[in-house]
């Protein structure tokens, strides 16, 4: 970690030398589910991310930011462009900021080999935002596992809730009852 915190962002200035942070560069859209036809990134283990994430608080993040990430259709969008080989873009909404979204770019190869957001935390080298976490944990874990495990995010709690007025009422007779036996 000491040797990766002096090391300088690669992918932040290559995102900015050629510009793939500007309208002009053509991305194209894909649903996450159309990658796996598409590009090869990399099949990994929630431990592999929880080691590129430097602990457990991105992970956990991650798996909200996803259900918040699928578009109305369901699906999971991630930009790839035909002419860098190799790097993803996303945009992923803030949630403190709801008119705040932010662009991030992940390069791999058959691992995850740097990573890159416009968010305040995104540029560093040791750990990664929760941004990028959440598009490496869907695309590199999530989306390979079966529909139980994909269900992430906010969940309704409600339903495990006893509603007060239902339940029993206890009377105050019993009480009096322990009180007394007490007494004694």
């Amino acid at each position: 970690m000491t040797m990766l915190a002096k090391q300088s962002n690669e992918l932040q200035s290559f995102v900015r030398e050629n510009g793939l942070d500007k309208r002009s560069m053509k991305w194209q859209k894909l649903d996450a589910e159309e990658t796996s036809t598409c590009i090869t990134f990399p099949k990994l283990k929630e431990d592999e991310i929880r080691e590129l994430t430097i602990g457990v608080y991105q992970l956990k993040t991650a798996k909200s930011y996803s259900s918040e990430h699928f578009t109305d259709d369901g699906s999971f969008e991630v930009l790839v462009s035909n002419e860098i080989p190799n790097i993803i873009s996303a945009r992923i909404q803030s949630r403190h900021v709801s008119s705040k979204k932010y662009s991030l770019w992940v390069k791999y190869d058959t691992s995850i080999l740097s990573w890159y957001c416009t968010c305040k935390n995104g540029a560093r080298v040791v750990g990664m935002c929760g941004h990028i976490a959440c598009v490496i944990w869907f695309l590199s874990y999530a989306r390979h596992q079966n529909e139980e495990v994909r269900e992430f995010g906010v969940r309704d709690w409600t339903e495990l809730v006893e509603d007060a007025a239902r339940t029993v009422d206890f009377s105050d007779s019993e009480d009096e009852v322990l009180v007394e036996n007490q007494e004694e």
